[in-house]
């Protein structure tokens, strides 16, 4: 429950920070703060899946001064701002209205609780897990205390966010040995003196973080850590995150016809069409990727899926399915457009009625149906 009155556009960057992390986004996209001044108090927000000129003129008329969407803008960034095409054009106006503009794209894309999921909860999946885990995303971090500050050092790294394995906690190993250093002039040892040789008994605590926490846990294990220069250790790892990538498997409640499959698509996301690989069994096993999906195809067949819902698939990947896997492409916008009642759960959940949010209710699909 939020407890103070005024907030600032850094305030709605940090609370959808904490729900989905910018530094798990792709090192290709743009999420963040695009335009506009941390630390301007926010008088209104709009939510939206693009940032476009109709986004912004709601976003005026009902004096809204910071825009929250799912796709960004500035991809390849802005050399100049001359309003010689429509991307400046909408930057200089946002700017000129003291509009913030901020997206979280695909940091809200990986995650185990964002759009991929939200689409699988609405469909009634159970039992899922992350289609295509993030690789190279786990690291070691292993770290050598004296016995004494064992317990504080790992509640300073499990506060950090280390330690985490599926649906577990606190997740670490220790074994005890003997460290040993000689502290030289200038050092200002905890134990042992200058210029002798120390031996004590430690603990070596080993525990997991995820790439984008490692900063935050080596800053806890170091004001937690009693010694001038805590040792550490920090190892790359095989390990594929189970909380972190694309997309979701998991499965229908009973199994359902092709057919009867399609229209729980339609009826669920409001698609007006659906484009979709013959498949002649029944389907209970069921994967999802919001957005453009078509390189997880090869993990939805892997998963033993019998259906993947994703949009954006070209022709030749329609045919190599065919009774293979029920590829159901049900529109980029259509798979997306739940980000907007997402990002409001999120932020009404801290900002309570302080500040006014609103759904775009003039954004329209771009992509339009004959």
């Amino acid at each position: 429950m939020a407890t103070k009155t005024e907030f600032r556009i850094s305030d709605i960057c940090r609370i959808i920070d904490e729900a989905f992390p910018l530094a798990t986004q792709d090192s290709w996209d743009n999420s963040g703060l695009l335009v506009g001044n941390a630390d301007e108090p926010v008088t209104g927000i709009l939510i939206a899946v693009d940032i476009d000129a109709a986004a912004l003129d709601e976003a005026i008329s009902k004096k809204c001064n910071l825009i929250v969407a799912h796709h960004p803008i500035m991809f390849r960034g802005l050399k100049r701002l001359t309003g010689s095409n429509a991307e400046q054009r909408l930057v200089e106006r946002a700017i000129r209205n003291g509009i913030s503009l901020f997206a979280a794209h695909t940091c809200a894309d990986k995650s185990c609780r964002g759009t991929s999921a939200r689409l699988a909860q609405m469909l009634g999946l159970t039992d899922t897990r992350v289609l295509a885990p993030d690789d190279d995303s786990l690291f070691k971090l292993t770290v050598y205390v004296p016995n004494d500050y064992a317990d504080r050092v790992k509640d300073a790294l499990f506060d950090a966010g280390a330690g985490h394995t599926g649906n577990y906690s606190h997740c670490c190993f220790e074994s005890t040995g003997t460290g040993s250093f000689r502290a030289l002039d200038g050092a200002r040892p905890f134990v042992g003196e200058i210029g002798s040789t120390h031996h004590e008994a430690e603990m070596r605590i080993d525990t997991i973080v995820p790439r984008y926490k490692i900063r935050n846990a080596i800053s806890a294990l170091c004001a937690a850590h009693p010694y001038e220069e805590p040792a550490y250790d920090i190892y790359p790892i095989a390990n594929t995150s189970d909380s972190l990538g694309y997309g979701i498997v998991g499965n229908l409640p009973k199994p359902l016809s092709p057919t009867d499959f399609l229209s729980a698509l339609r009826t669920t996301f409001n698609c007006k069409s659906i484009r979709y690989s013959e498949y002649s069994g029944t389907i209970q096993r069921v994967a999802i990727c919001t957005g453009s999906g078509s390189e997880f195809i090869g993990k939805a067949i892997q998963s033993g899926a019998q259906a993947y819902v994703t949009a954006d698939i070209k022709y030749h990947q329609f045919a190599d399915c065919t009774n293979t896997l029920m590829i159901t492409d049900i529109g980029h916008y259509e798979s997306e457009e739940l980000t907007k009642k997402l990002f409001m759960e999120i932020l009404t959940e801290k900002i309570c009625n302080f500040v006014p949010c609103f759904l775009s209710e003039t954004q329209n699909n771009p992509v339009k149906y004959f």
